[in-house]
């Protein structure tokens, strides 16, 4: 009969590990497929770098070029605003020596041309003296006409300069204005490639946050593998030596030839000792494990302590217990105890309440600060009715059970410490237990 459990449970278990080795399979082509996502990202976020490099090189061209030609503008504004006095200067002058011509001129005609013959021939002692004043007097009138036309020749040339100066300023800032949309267009698509980089790497992280849970999934496959194909190693090794020791000890009775009575009384009193008795094994743990699961009422407290649950049925103790989920370690800090969900959880003993928050771990939790020094932790609640700075009383309700946060079912973790967050000691001896 035990032969046949024997069998039947190693069926069982390779029964398990045959899926647990089809998990790792198919988990070994989702960390294949998220790999191949990861290296198509990392090529994105390169090329995209890249271009952003280009960009900033293409800006840094330009805003040289940009430079460049705004020191050529602001040369040319100068040299303009030297032509543009030069020709005021110039102007004034040949208004002054137009109004001296003028007047000359006006002179030359009213003594010479009205007056001219007569005078010259009046005036002059000799035909030789008229013909030298007569000449002087046209010598004059040349050279002012002369001045005149040099004078306009300068205005045109000037005005000439001023145009041709004017069109290259016109030029140099329709040069700079096209430059300055240019570097501006490229400054935006270097803020969308920046923003874009920035979206790469936070999809490059979320794929790898997924890659990373599917090594974890495939290390525990493997672990629970391994586990199961111990046990059963672990079995097989029990089942040979109990058949090994059967067939020693019968080896034994057929050298001995003992009476029927003999016999009977020997098969009575050796036999339990001849083959281990598993099936009363598993009952004594069975016992023992229905016993920590309804625990007795647990007496008072005399030490001003009151229970956090109506009833507190105890589903994981204080001290060295590896966490469930695998995350919080291999050491338990407090006492959990199980129930429904929005089971009333009250407060062991009065206090301030110093924290009613959710954290990823602990999930809606109450921290109370009590007049002897301690603090008391309820952790993973369903819903919170007190809040931070509010004193309680001992039985007050704190909130309702949950199984919020790291927490794999509905239950109250109940702790106590000497200090914020540290220094956790077993609660059970507070409570009673």
């Amino acid at each position: 009969m035990k032969k046949k459990l024997l069998i039947t449970l190693s069926f069982i278990l390779l029964v398990n590990v045959a899926p647990l080795g089809v998990l790792a399979d198919d988990l070994d082509q989702k960390i294949e497929n998220q790999m191949k996502k990861i290296e198509d990202i990392v090529k994105n976020e390169k090329d995209a770098k890249d271009y952003l490099a280009t960009l900033e090189n293409e800006i840094a061209t330009i805003e040289t070029e940009y430079q460049t030609v705004l020191s050529e503008k602001q040369k040319h504004e100068k040299e303009m605003n030297k032509l543009n006095t030069d020709i005021a200067n110039l102007e004034t002058k040949i208004k002054k020596r137009n109004e001296q011509l003028r007047a000359q001129a006006r002179n030359t005609q009213t003594n010479h041309e009205q007056e001219s013959m007569l005078t010259v021939l009046l005036s002059a002692e000799s035909i030789s003296d008229a013909i030298s004043k007569a000449l002087a007097v046209n010598t004059l009138v040349t050279a002012n006409n002369d001045i005149l036309t040099a004078q306009k020749n300068d205005k045109k040339d000037l005005d000439a300069l001023k145009v041709s100066l004017t069109e290259t300023l016109a030029t140099l800032e329709k040069k700079t204005a096209e430059l300055e949309e240019k570097e501006a267009a490229l400054a935006e698509a270097k803020l969308e490639q920046n923003v874009k980089i920035n979206e790469i790497a936070a999809n490059l992280a979320t794929e790898t946050a997924e890659k990373d849970k599917f090594v974890k999934q495939k290390e525990e496959a493997i672990k629970k593998k391994e586990a199961q194909l111990k046990a059963i190693a672990e079995e097989k090794k029990k089942e040979a030596d109990a058949k090994a020791l059967a067939e020693k000890q019968a080896k034994e009775q057929a050298k001995i030839k003992p009476t029927a009575t003999t016999t009977t009384q020997t098969t009575e009193k050796e036999q339990p000792a001849s083959v281990p008795d598993t099936s009363a094994d598993t009952g004594s743990n069975d016992v023992s494990d229905n016993t920590q699961q309804a625990p007795t009422p647990p007496p008072a407290s005399s030490g001003g302590w009151s229970a956090p649950v109506a009833s507190m049925n105890i589903t994981s103790g204080f001290g060295g217990r590896e966490d469930p989920t695998g995350i919080s370690g291999s050491f338990h800090d407090g006492i959990d105890f199980g129930g429904a969900s929005g089971t009333p959880i009250m407060a062991a003993r009065s206090g301030e309440v110093v924290s009613a928050n959710y954290s990823g771990m602990a999930g809606n939790h109450v921290v109370i600060k009590h007049d002897n020094g301690y603090y008391s932790y309820y952790l993973h609640m369903s819903s919170l009715s007190v809040a931070a700075g509010q004193s309680v009383s001992a039985g007050q309700t704190l909130g309702g059970m949950g199984t919020t946060g790291n927490s794999t079912g509905v239950h109250l973790h109940f702790s106590i410490s000497t200090g914020l967050w540290s220094g956790f000691v077993n609660p059970a001896p507070f409570l009673g237990l």
